[in-house]
C-alpha cells in the first residue's frame, strides 16, 4: 500500500482497454469542429470554450486556433473547400474526442480497443485514410487526428500539429 491507496487499485493500468479509456475519458474541454465537418462552427466552439481565437491562413488551408482557459490548445486546420481535415491538440486536458473526431469516432474507438504490444507506447491509429496520433501523461497531453483524402494536395501531414 502505497500513500493509503491499495495496491490493487493500480492494475486496471495494466488493461489493454485502460489507455483508451484515459483518453476518452478526460473529456473535460467542449469540442470544437468536427474532423470531416464544416468550418461553420468555430466560432461557436470558441465561445463555448471561453477561449482565444486566431487565425492562420496560408495558401494550403487556415487553421483555427483556440487556447483555452485551463491551458490546452486546439488547432483545426480548414481546406480551402471549408472542410475540417485535420485537428491537433495539447495541453492538461485532452478534448472530448467523441466530438472531435465526429463521424470518424467509432472507427476510431474500434482501432483503439485492438490490443497493443507496447501499453505504455503513444496510441497510432492509421486506418482507411484516418491517422490519429496520441499520447503524453498527466497534465500534458498532445495527438492529432487527421482524414488523408481530405488532406489539401501540397501540403504535408507533419503540418498538422
Amino acid at each position: 500500500m502505497a500513500y493509503g491507496i491499495p495496491a490493487q487499485r493500480f492494475l486496471f493500468f495494466g488493461k489493454p482497454l485502460a489507455l483508451v479509456a484515459i483518453f476518452v475519458g478526460l473529456c473535460a474541454l467542449p469540442a470544437v469542429a468536427e474532423l470531416g465537418g464544416s468550418v461553420d462552427t468555430v466560432q461557436s466552439d470558441q465561445q463555448r470554450m471561453k477561449g482565444t481565437l486566431r487565425v492562420t491562413t496560408t495558401p494550403t488551408h487556415t487553421m483555427h486556433e483556440i487556447q483555452t482557459a485551463p491551458g490546452t490548445t486546439i488547432r483545426e486546420f480548414v481546406s480551402p473547400a471549408g472542410t475540417v481535415f485535420g485537428v491537433a491538440w495539447q495541453g492538461p486536458f485532452t478534448p472530448d474526442l467523441r466530438q472531435l473526431l465526429g463521424t470518424y469516432y467509432d472507427q476510431f474507438a474500434q482501432a483503439a480497443a485492438q490490443p497493443r504490444r507496447a501499453r505504455r507506447a503513444p496510441l497510432i491509429i492509421r486506418e482507411s485514410g484516418l491517422v490519429v496520433e496520441a499520447g503524453g501523461h498527466m497534465r500534458s497531453f498532445r495527438g492529432r487526428a487527421y482524414v488523408e483524402q481530405l488532406v489539401p494536395q501540397g501540403l504535408d501531414f507533419n503540418a498538422i500539429k
